[in-house]
């Protein structure tokens, strides 16, 4: 379960960073 949230948090980060790169 840890590692399945780790990875959740991860893909959020990487979606997040791209969607700021794109309004930007």
């Amino acid at each position: 379960m840890k590692y399945f949230m780790m990875g959740l948090s991860f893909i959020l980060l990487v979606w997040v960073g791209t969607f700021v790169m794109m309004v930007e």
